[in-house]
């Protein structure tokens, strides 16, 4: 029985890991200004007069009341 030949072609050896050198990260900071727009919409109350509103809310039967 002939024996078998060594095999022609040799392993690769494993190529050393590199360690990978983060990239800096740009930070992007924002200031933010005091804002009161919030306040101000919160106290318009002029959409409630608005005749759209008022179509709606009588199409979904809530009517406004009377003053």
């Amino acid at each position: 029985m002939p024996m078998a030949l060594k095999w022609p072609f040799g392993k690769k050896g494993a190529e050393p890991r590199q360690a990978k050198i983060p990239k800096k990260r740009r930070v992007v900071e924002y200031e933010r200004k005091p804002d009161r727009s919030a306040e101000e919409t919160m106290a318009d109350r002029s959409h409630l007069d608005d005749k759209g509103f008022k179509d709606a809310m009588a199409l979904l039967g809530d009517e406004p009341k009377k003053k």
